[in-house]
Protein backbone atom coordinates (compact mmCIF):
# COMPACT_ATOMS: atom_id res chain seq x y z
CA UNK A 1 0.00 0.00 0.00
CA UNK A 2 1.62 3.24 -0.30
CA UNK A 3 1.17 6.25 1.78
CA UNK A 4 -1.04 8.16 0.08
CA UNK A 5 -3.59 4.92 -0.01
CA UNK A 6 -2.63 4.52 4.41
CA UNK A 7 -3.84 8.06 4.92
CA UNK A 8 -6.83 8.04 2.35
CA UNK A 9 -7.78 4.66 4.40
CA UNK A 10 -7.01 6.27 8.10
CA UNK A 11 -8.67 9.74 7.07
CA UNK A 12 -11.66 7.34 6.16
CA UNK A 13 -11.82 5.45 9.82
CA UNK A 14 -11.68 8.22 11.42
CA UNK A 15 -14.51 9.60 9.11
CA UNK A 16 -16.70 6.75 10.24
CA UNK A 17 -15.23 6.45 13.76
CA UNK A 18 -16.30 9.76 14.44
CA UNK A 19 -19.70 10.09 16.85
CA UNK A 20 -22.31 11.86 15.10
CA UNK A 21 -24.05 14.65 16.87
CA UNK A 22 -27.59 13.56 17.49
CA UNK A 23 -31.12 16.13 17.78
CA UNK A 24 -31.97 16.68 21.57
CA UNK A 25 -35.44 15.62 22.41
CA UNK A 26 -36.41 19.17 23.03
CA UNK A 27 -35.65 19.53 19.17
CA UNK A 28 -37.30 16.30 18.18
CA UNK A 29 -40.40 17.52 19.95
CA UNK A 30 -40.44 20.75 17.65
CA UNK A 31 -39.73 18.91 14.59
CA UNK A 32 -42.69 16.49 15.23
CA UNK A 33 -44.61 19.76 15.77
CA UNK A 34 -44.42 20.31 12.48
CA UNK A 35 -45.44 16.88 10.67
CA UNK A 36 -48.80 16.72 9.03
CA UNK A 37 -48.70 13.42 9.72
CA UNK A 38 -47.24 10.59 12.25
CA UNK A 39 -43.82 9.77 11.82
CA UNK A 40 -43.06 6.57 10.00
CA UNK A 41 -40.67 4.11 12.36
CA UNK A 42 -37.33 3.32 10.37
CA UNK A 43 -37.34 6.33 7.92
CA UNK A 44 -34.57 9.09 9.09
CA UNK A 45 -35.57 12.64 8.44
CA UNK A 46 -33.01 15.92 8.61
CA UNK A 47 -33.64 17.33 12.46
CA UNK A 48 -32.40 21.12 12.81
CA UNK A 49 -30.33 21.23 15.64
CA UNK A 50 -29.46 24.26 17.96
CA UNK A 51 -25.51 24.77 16.53
CA UNK A 52 -27.08 25.05 13.35
CA UNK A 53 -26.32 21.45 11.99
CA UNK A 54 -28.85 18.90 11.42
CA UNK A 55 -29.00 15.18 12.89
CA UNK A 56 -30.74 12.31 10.54
CA UNK A 57 -33.44 11.34 13.13
CA UNK A 58 -35.93 8.48 13.63
CA UNK A 59 -38.80 10.28 14.59
CA UNK A 60 -41.27 7.12 14.17
CA UNK A 61 -39.06 5.66 16.66
CA UNK A 62 -38.77 8.79 18.97
CA UNK A 63 -42.78 8.73 18.46
CA UNK A 64 -43.62 5.08 19.52
CA UNK A 65 -41.15 6.25 22.83
CA UNK A 66 -42.71 9.37 23.86
CA UNK A 67 -46.37 8.32 22.81
CA UNK A 68 -47.39 6.56 25.80
CA UNK A 69 -46.96 10.21 27.74
CA UNK A 70 -50.44 11.19 25.65
CA UNK A 71 -52.29 8.07 26.70
CA UNK A 72 -53.87 6.81 29.20
CA UNK A 73 -50.80 5.07 30.78
CA UNK A 74 -48.10 7.63 30.79
CA UNK A 75 -45.96 5.37 33.42
CA UNK A 76 -45.20 3.49 30.00
CA UNK A 77 -43.08 5.61 28.00
CA UNK A 78 -39.85 5.01 27.61
CA UNK A 79 -39.24 8.65 27.07
CA UNK A 80 -40.68 11.10 29.77
CA UNK A 81 -42.72 14.64 28.99
CA UNK A 82 -43.35 17.33 30.91
CA UNK A 83 -46.78 18.82 31.20
CA UNK A 84 -45.72 22.01 29.06
CA UNK A 85 -43.55 19.62 26.63
CA UNK A 86 -47.17 17.47 25.94
CA UNK A 87 -48.71 20.63 25.48
CA UNK A 88 -47.53 21.78 21.89
CA UNK A 89 -48.31 18.17 21.31
CA UNK A 90 -51.74 18.18 22.19
CA UNK A 91 -52.74 20.79 19.63
CA UNK A 92 -51.83 18.86 16.58
CA UNK A 93 -55.07 16.77 15.07
CA UNK A 94 -52.68 13.55 14.14
CA UNK A 95 -51.49 13.51 17.54
CA UNK A 96 -55.21 14.03 19.18
CA UNK A 97 -56.20 11.27 16.87
CA UNK A 98 -53.55 8.90 18.50
CA UNK A 99 -54.00 9.62 21.95
CA UNK A 100 -57.88 9.04 22.11
CA UNK A 101 -57.28 5.72 19.81
CA UNK A 102 -55.16 4.70 22.34
CA UNK A 103 -57.69 5.86 25.37
CA UNK A 104 -60.66 3.54 23.57
CA UNK A 105 -58.56 0.55 23.67
CA UNK A 106 -57.52 1.06 26.62
CA UNK A 107 -60.93 1.79 27.96
CA UNK A 108 -62.31 -1.77 25.74
CA UNK A 109 -59.58 -3.91 27.49
CA UNK A 110 -61.41 -3.16 30.52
Amino acid sequence: MSRDEIESVELRATVLCTPQARASKKEKLAELAQLKAKPTEGKRVPVPMADGGTSQEDLGMFWRKIRPNLGPEPSRATTKLSDEEKKPLLQIAWVQEDAAGMTEARAAQT
